[in-house]
């Protein structure tokens, strides 16, 4: 499973989490996982779920996102952290992000940190969804979800996938996922898929 495009992200005022993004193949919700009032977990390019299960008990373990991504990188299911691409949030010290691009990863490929938020991207037509993506997030005022809302429109040029070009679409499918504090980890505040 490769993933394309995503976005981790925290709101330390209200403690929500969230998670968005989108790829040229279905159900590219697999890669997001949320941990309400602790912080989200992308494991895309080349999606795994035991590495995705293995980052997430080191997130309930308190290991900081670096920390989870460097464990995911020394510790890959199938010993091939080159193909891997990993996002990670938390609310930590008013939020802690951390990103991974393997260098194998298909072109164009890459990621953006800052504090509260890690973007990430592969097979993507060029930089600039990345680029788009943060300026959509960054630009965008009001709650959690607008702002997801309006980074997944960031991507939405065809080809965003590449493997979406020829369809004239950005992808075929997309999540936007938020959850509060205190929201039961089945049943997030906002879940789309």
């Amino acid at each position: 499973m490769f993933s394309t495009f995503s976005i981790v992200a925290v709101d330390t005022e209200t403690g929500e989490v969230g998670s968005a993004g989108g790829s040229c193949i279905a159900g590219s919700i697999i890669i997001s996982d949320i941990h309400p009032g602790v912080g989200a977990i992308h494991t895309q390019s080349y999606y795994l779920p035991a590495n995705q299960t293995f980052a997430s008990n080191l997130m309930d373990q308190g290991l900081s996102p670096e920390q989870i991504i460097n464990n995911l990188v020394l510790n890959d299911a199938q010993n091939n952290p080159s193909i891997r691409q990993y996002g990670i949030v938390d609310l930590e010290n008013g939020g802690r992000s951390a990103s991974y691009t393997g260098e194998n990863c298909s072109d164009w490929k890459g990621h953006i940190n800052e504090t509260i938020y890690a973007i990430q991207g592969n097979i993507l037509l060029n930089e600039g969804i990345v680029d788009s993506i943060e300026a959509r997030f960054t630009n965008t005022n009001g709650p959690l979800f607008k702002k997801l809302m309006a980074s997944l429109q960031g991507a939405n040029v065809p080809g965003a996938d590449t493997r979406c070009l020829d369809e004239g679409i950005s992808t075929l499918s997309a999540f936007i996922r938020i959850a509060k504090p205190d929201d039961n980890p089945n049943n997030f505040f906002m879940d789309l898929n």
